[in-house]
């Protein structure tokens, strides 16, 4: 079981350049990966977001990709003259139908978007993509390692919850058997007090008694209740992606409860729903941070 919430970093570095990946996640139904990363790296977008792919299965994804070269020559710099010369024009044209000075400068020319154009050394593109590739699985290891501690964490916490509704499961389950005994004793009082012992037809009074403990038997929905806990217990122990798996089987936890509550008009009982129904909304939470 992992969290869907992490955060990782990692750096590689060879012949003065370095590449810095820094990886936030947190919880989203599906897995929604978003790059921030230099134009100059625009190249190895495609395949580092294959593989966060690979790696991760759940959660909004935010990449921040960072890159500095400090080697000679790994950088160079080239003006797009045609469009500095088009750019100076226009503005001298501008100045001159508006009477406006022409105070034109270089830092103006130079802050011109594209005006300048920095390029990375012949050659270079291969050793960034393995740069970005090494950063990036290193920022992953250090994600994953945080999203398995959180997911030990909330393994015990979610454990501790199933045992608390495993117990009121268990008092549903006793009470379930005394029930109809208990509601056929009040019926057969009531029936007396109304007629004042002049007597019962005992074929209507057991057929009655029948047709209400039908109506009121929770035997396959305890059992039920029952079958799932265990599967949430043995899905929540493994190590691959669950957390849609386990929304699933808490729906249908939160689903037997609400049946048997509909069923029972015992008040141990219908407490004791409520009370599961408390532990499978907290259960709930926590299966949302869930991969």
């Amino acid at each position: 079981m992992r969290s869907m919430t992490g955060f990782g970093r990692a750096e590689a570095e060879e012949n003065g350049r370095k590449v810095t990946v820094e990886i936030k996640a947190v919880n989203h139904r599906f897995l929604d990966v978003t790059f921030r990363m230099p134009r100059a790296l625009s190249f190895a977008e495609e395949s580092m977001r294959k593989a966060v792919r690979e790696r991760l299965s759940r959660g909004k994804v935010d990449v921040y990709v960072g890159y500095s070269a400090i080697a000679d020559g790994a950088k160079t710099a080239s003006a797009d003259i045609a469009l500095i010369r088009s750019y100076v024009d226009a503005a001298r044209a501008a100045a001159a139908l508006t009477d406006i000075a022409d105070d034109l400068k270089l830092s103006d020319i130079l802050s011109i978007p594209d005006a300048i154009m920095i390029e990375e050394e012949k050659g270079g593109e291969g050793l960034l993509t393995n740069l970005c590739s090494k950063a990036l699985q290193g920022a992953l290891d250090a994600l994953e390692e945080m999203r398995e501690r959180e997911g030990a964490e909330l393994y015990n916490d979610i454990t501790a919850c199933l045992a608390d509704l495993e117990a009121q499961a268990a008092l549903i389950g006793a009470r379930k058997e005394s029930v109809p005994k208990e509601y056929a004793e009040k019926l057969r009082l009531r029936i007396r007090e109304l007629t004042e012992g002049s007597g019962l037809d005992e074929a209507r009074f057991n057929a009655e008694v029948a047709y209400m403990a039908d109506r009121m038997d929770i035997s396959e929905e305890v059992v039920r209740l029952a079958t799932h806990i265990n599967q949430f217990r043995a899905a929540a122990g493994a190590r691959d992606a669950v957390g849609r798996k386990l929304d699933f089987m808490v729906q249908e936890m939160n689903r037997e409860l609400n049946t048997i509550g509909s069923k029972s008009a015992d008040m141990a009982i219908t407490n004791a729903v409520i009370e599961g129904k408390s532990i499978v909304e907290k259960i709930r939470e926590q299966v949302q941070n869930i991969e």
